[in-house]
């Protein structure tokens, strides 16, 4: 055995899940158990050690403090997502084309597939949208995909107990958390900022409606108006990101980028600060 304890008996590396699974059955735990131990639901897990979702090095180290495991399922996750990042796989490549037609963008070639020539104050054409910025579109688009069906689960007026595991597989059902980790390694400082801004209040609203709030309760709109802003910030990051021109809110039509003044429950006791 390696010392992170992770090797398969092939000549092939093992799988995160694989020695995920293996760890797992040793300390005796359920998917269940260990779901509620790492805080991910039970049906993400089961994909990960199944090999239908590839996990990440965060669940990984969630995992490692469950089961005890000294920070080798951590190393693993971290040793196969360079892997991934350094030998593109065919599973890459259709990541890629799955978020470029998201944004409307075709696969773009990767740095070293790039051609030189490209001046970079020109005006990007059609098609020449960077792999960067490409993956910060998906995420934005992401996060709002996720916002929408937390609110489908606050709708649904499920007791708090009832809330956790469909508030938790909205995120993982967006992809938020996979394109996020290509984003940390692929994009530049002030975007990856600005993501992990709206992302982290995403987060704040999946624990709210995880813990019971309704959409025209307080307890939704404290955390929905910062997210709101936090997701227009990221917007304007990813302009300047590609060379466009800063939009205020003024310009369409806003007093600012929180949605309050636009909100049913708060616009009338909503004043924007001069």
């Amino acid at each position: 055995m390696r010392d992170d304890g992770c090797e398969s008996l092939t000549n092939r590396p093992e799988r995160l899940g694989e020695c995920l699974r293996r760890f797992r059955e040793s300390a005796g735990l359920s998917l269940s158990g260990l779901a509620r131990k790492v805080n991910y639901s039970r049906g993400y897990l089961s994909k990960v050690e199944t090999g239908r979702a590839p996990g990440n090095v965060q669940l990984a180290q969630r995992c490692d403090e469950a089961l005890g495991t000294g920070g080798a399922l951590a190393r693993l996750a971290q040793a196969q997502a360079q892997a991934r990042d350094a030998r593109p796989s065919q599973g890459a490549a259709s990541a890629d084309r799955t978020w470029a037609t998201s944004t409307r963008w075709q696969r773009q070639p990767r740095p070293d597939e790039a051609t030189t020539g490209h001046r970079p104050d020109a005006p990007l054409a059609r098609g020449e949208l960077p792999i960067p910025s490409a993956t910060a579109v998906a995420f934005m688009l992401a996060l709002d995909e996720a916002h929408n069906a937390l609110r489908a689960v606050a709708r649904a007026d499920l007791p708090p107990s009832a809330r956790h595991d469909p508030a938790n597989e909205t995120l993982h059902d967006a992809r938020v958390y996979a394109i996020r980790e290509r984003l940390l390694v692929l994009g530049a400082a002030p975007l990856v900022a600005a993501a992990e801004v709206a992302f982290l209040r995403l987060i704040a609203i999946r624990d709210a409606i995880r813990a019971g709030a309704r959409l025209d309760g307080a307890d939704y709109h404290r955390v929905y108006h910062p997210f709101a802003e936090g997701l227009w910030a990221f917007r304007m990051a990813l302009r300047a990101d590609l060379g466009q021109p800063p939009l205020t809110p003024e310009e369409l039509g806003r007093a600012d980028w929180s949605d309050r003044e636009r909100c049913r429950d708060c616009g009338e006791r909503y004043r924007p600060s001069a």
